[in-house]
């Protein structure tokens, strides 16, 4: 069930231009606060809807089964309890300078988190869902079936996980790992030339592999692709060999300066390796970088 949503307002701001329609996951805590601050850094050059939601607590049972993190959840009692939450929230965005022309609509479900968030991609025409990460388990990896990790996999929208000491800084650099064994389709090319035209950055391709290779026929044409979508912005090809793939990632982006790391949605391999299960402990990019994981879009 929906909260305090101003549809007469909505529809209005809709009519008079198509703004960027985000969603914001939020359980009220630090984490989710920073992924707004983040959201708020990142699109301030645009105008944009943000959808705040907070969804319906697991029971125990489903806590257990699912293996979320019963302290990533903030226990409310009642309708009463969220809203007075929102009222604090909502408070504390207004008092940013950062809001500047920005519209923010907080919104209560009562179902899961997953169900909830593919009802309001849906009924609100959601072009992003941001989601502030602290799902590291004391041994720097993701715990086993993440929200972060469930709302990437599960849900049809590109994801934005921002970790709870990530700064928004601009976007000087956006780094895409690849293997270069996927084509990527031209809606998902369309959303991040979008990006880096709109931040004025510099896209670094990085080739990450197990050991040294020379590249197949097939990867060839996909890197010759990526060369041709990108030729009117600034980019670049690189390449680090290393069995573990986080270790080249981390030297990367160290290296590099990268501040944000891109990838396909559907490129579950190396999703799996350097964001869901990693091999390596301590990963300072689980703690600083962002991860934009791009769905294609149906728009």
């Amino acid at each position: 069930m929906s909260f305090i949503i101003n549809t007469t307002l909505y529809i209005f701001v809709l009519l008079i231009n198509r703004m960027k329609n985000i969603l914001i996951l939020t359980d009220f805590s630090e984490k989710s606060w920073n992924s707004i601050l983040y959201a708020l850094g990142l699109f301030q050059k645009e105008r944009c809807n943000f959808f705040v939601l907070n969804a319906g607590i697991r029971d125990e049972n489903e806590i257990q089964e699912t293996g979320y993190n019963q302290l990533e959840l903030v226990h409310v009692r009642n309708k009463r309890d969220v809203k007075r939450e929102f009222d604090k929230l909502i408070k504390r965005i207004d008092s940013l300078t950062l809001k500047n022309g920005h519209h923010f609509y907080p919104v209560i479900e009562d179902d899961n988190i997953i169900e909830a968030t593919r009802k309001q991609v849906k009924d609100k025409d959601i072009d992003l869902i941001v989601i502030g990460a602290d799902d590291m388990s004391l041994k720097g990896k993701l715990n086993k079936n993440s929200i972060s990790e469930d709302v990437i996999t599960k849900v049809k929208c590109s994801v934005l996980v921002v970790p709870k000491k990530a700064k928004f800084n601009g976007l000087e650099e956006i780094g895409f790992p690849t293997d270069y064994t996927n084509f990527y389709e031209a809606k998902l090319f369309e959303e991040l030339i979008s990006k880096v035209s709109c931040c004025d950055s510099a896209l670094k391709f990085l080739h990450l592999c197990k050991k040294k290779e020379v590249l197949n026929k097939e990867q060839k044409w996909n890197k010759e692709t990526l060369h041709d979508y990108f030729i009117d912005e600034e980019h670049s090809f690189h390449s680090e060999t290393n069995k573990n793939l986080e270790e080249s990632l981390e030297y990367f982006i160290d290296s590099m300066g990268i501040n944000l790391i891109v990838l396909a949605a559907k490129n579950l391999n190396l999703l799996e390796q350097i964001l869901f299960r990693p091999k390596i402990e301590d990963l300072n990019y689980y703690s600083s970088t962002p991860f934009l994981a791009l769905h294609q879009s149906n728009k």
